[in-house]
């Protein structure tokens, strides 16, 4: 919290030092929105719906394999003598920890899958932005709000410094 203070305070002292010795221009925008907007985010998250329920597929086939096994032990446990019943305990518990290793595997290639697809997205966005600021003639663009959706821009005399409708048009004339 003291960090987001002091870097908006930062911030807030070098637009205003940088304003008093020329003009600066400072454009903001929600980035949330853009992408929202975005028509290949629909395909985006088809995509990625996709590839989610395959992992998803295999995760439930891997757990319901080990359900099985687990009751098949069950079953048999009262004809196996005491050293069969530690080795297959033993068995059964590292099938339970290769299979949280997997699931841990599966967020990071969903997490990475996600990224993949989404950087095609921030890249179109990211020269949109570019030529928006470029066009307006504006130093800086900051992000409206965080990704936890904290604002960093809480007021704006002038609302022709929310560039996010231009950003949005830029990029979707661009993907047409």
């Amino acid at each position: 919290m003291i960090k987001k203070i002091l870097s908006a305070a930062c911030l807030l002292l070098f637009v205003t030092s940088a304003t008093a010795y020329g003009q600066l221009k400072v454009g903001y925008m929600n980035t949330q929105e853009v992408l929202s907007e975005l028509p290949q985010r629909s395909e985006v998250e088809q995509q990625l719906n996709s590839f989610i329920s395959s992992k998803r597929g295999e995760l439930e086939d891997r757990i319901a394999n080990f359900q099985d096994e687990v009751a098949t032990y069950q079953q048999n446990q009262s004809n196996m003598s005491e050293q069969e019943i530690q080795q297959r305990e033993q068995q059964l518990a590292d099938q339970e920890a290769e299979m949280r290793k997997f699931q841990q595997s599966l967020q990071s290639q969903i997490q990475q899958r996600r990224a993949e697809l989404l950087q095609p997205l921030y890249d179109a966005m990211d020269q949109a932005i570019a030529d928006v600021a470029e066009s307006n003639d504006l130093d800086f663009v900051l992000n409206e709000a965080t990704t936890n959706g904290e604002n960093v821009v809480y007021y704006s005399a002038d609302q022709q410094l929310n560039i996010t409708q231009q950003v949005i048009d830029k990029v979707k004339a661009d993907s047409e």
